[in-house]
C-alpha cells in the first residue's frame, strides 16, 4: 500500500473516530478506488454508514470484508449488528456465533450483548415518538439476544419484560420482570 493511500485511509480512521462519518466515507472511498479489496476499509466504510443509520448499505462492505478475511471476528460482528437493525435476527445470530468462535472470550461476548442492547433501545425510539408493535416485536430480538450473549444483562432482562408487556404477552413479561430481580449485578 502506497504512503498516499495508507494517510487517506488513517484519516478516514481519524474522522470516523471523531463522529465525522460522511467525511470518513468520503477518505474510505478514496481508499477503495484504488484498491476496492482493502479490507480494512471496507470494514471501516460499513462501519461509518452503520452510525449513519445505513445498515443495508453497510452490511455489503462487512460482506465484502468477510470474504477477504474470514478470521476477523468484529467484521462479522458488524454485520450481525447490521442484519438485526434490518431484521433479520436468524442471520444475526449466525454470524454472533461465528465471531463468538473466532473471539471465544467472555468480555468479546459480553461487549456484543451491550452493543444488541442499545441496538434494541435505538429500534424503540426510531421513528414516531410513540413505538408501535412492530417496533417492540423487532427490539424484542435484540433484547433476546443479548440476554442470550450475556445471561446476567439485568437491563436485558427488564427491557424484554417491557416489550412483551407492549406485546400483549404478560405471562411472558412477569417471566422476565422475576428474571430480572433474580440476577445480580456484576461486580
Amino acid at each position: 500500500m502506497s504512503h498516499k493511500l495508507l494517510a487517506t485511509f488513517n484519516e478516514g480512521v481519524t474522522r470516523s473516530m471523531a463522529g465525522d462519518h460522511q467525511a470518513a466515507l468520503q477518505a474510505f472511498d478514496k481508499v477503495l478506488s484504488e484498491d476496492p479489496n482493502h479490507s480494512p476499509a471496507l470494514s471501516a466504510k460499513g462501519f461509518s454508514l452503520a452510525r449513519l443509520g445505513r445498515a443495508k448499505e453497510a452490511l455489503p462492505c462487512f460482506e465484502r470484508a468477510i470474504e477477504l478475511d474470514p478470521s476477523s471476528a468484529d467484521n462479522y460482528r458488524n454485520a450481525a449488528l447490521c442484519e438485526l437493525e434490518l431484521d433479520e435476527p436468524e442471520s444475526a445470530s449466525l454470524l454472533f456465533e461465528r465471531a463468538f468462535q473466532l473471539n471465544p472470550e467472555t468480555h468479546y461476548r459480553e461487549a456484543a450483548a451491550v452493543e444488541v442492547f442499545h441496538l434494541g433501545q435505538m429500534l424503540l425510539t426510531r421513528g414516531a415518538r410513540r413505538p408501535d408493535k412492530a417496533r417492540y416485536r423487532h427490539a424484542r430480538h435484540a433484547f433476546e439476544l443479548a440476554l442470550g450473549y450475556h445471561p446476567s444483562f439485568i437491563d436485558a432482562a427488564r427491557a424484554l419484560a417491557d416489550a412483551w408487556s407492549h406485546l400483549g404477552d404478560p405471562e411472558k413479561s412477569n417471566h422476565y420482570i422475576l428474571l430480572a430481580a433474580r440476577l445480580r449485578p456484576a461486580g
